[in-house]
């Protein structure tokens, strides 16, 4: 996963999820053809995207607290190239501003923005363990939560297929 924010540190870029229409940062799944977590960082980026980016730095490494939470490398970027161009994954690409983000971003990002503008951040720390429930509109609207679920079930039962 990667933040990229703007030359002045005032806004940063998030892309509208197609599948829960939540905002959120671009990134995904590790393939077995990565050669490292920082290339499928940037892969990601580039997928959901259409920026080709580099990693500037690893902000941290958050570990999981159960069944449905993974592993997750946080890393901030800066644009190379490119334009804002939504994916079969992205419905919009677009910087906010940082006083200004938009009412149903993730709730785990706010403090993974903290996170980002802390210089004295730990390298690892455990994922909140309760980041999803934080905003009561997230949990009891069908539309967002259901396939939220529906996609963290879907990866806990192949990451269990895999395993066997």
């Amino acid at each position: 996963m990667m933040i990229v924010f703007s030359k002045d540190r005032k806004q940063l870029l998030l892309i509208k999820r197609d599948d829960v229409k939540l905002y959120a940062f671009a990134g995904g799944a590790i393939d077995a053809t990565d050669p490292s977590i920082e290339e499928a960082a940037t892969r990601e980026f580039f997928e959901e995207t259409g920026f080709l980016t580099q990693v500037v730095r690893k902000i941290c490494t958050y570990t999981p607290f159960g069944p449905f939470s993974r592993t997750t490398h946080f890393f901030e970027g800066q644009i190379l190239s490119g334009t804002a161009t939504p994916s079969k994954e992205t419905r919009e690409v677009a910087f906010f501003p940082l006083n200004q983000l938009p009412k149903n971003l993730v709730p785990l990002y706010h403090d993974m923005i903290r996170d980002a503008l802390d210089p004295e951040c730990p390298s690892s720390k455990p994922m909140p363990r309760l980041y999803w429930i934080r905003d009561w509109r997230f949990v009891y609207n069908p539309f967002i939560f259901v396939p939220f679920l529906y996609g963290r079930l879907r990866w806990w039962c192949k990451t269990r297929l895999l395993r066997s």
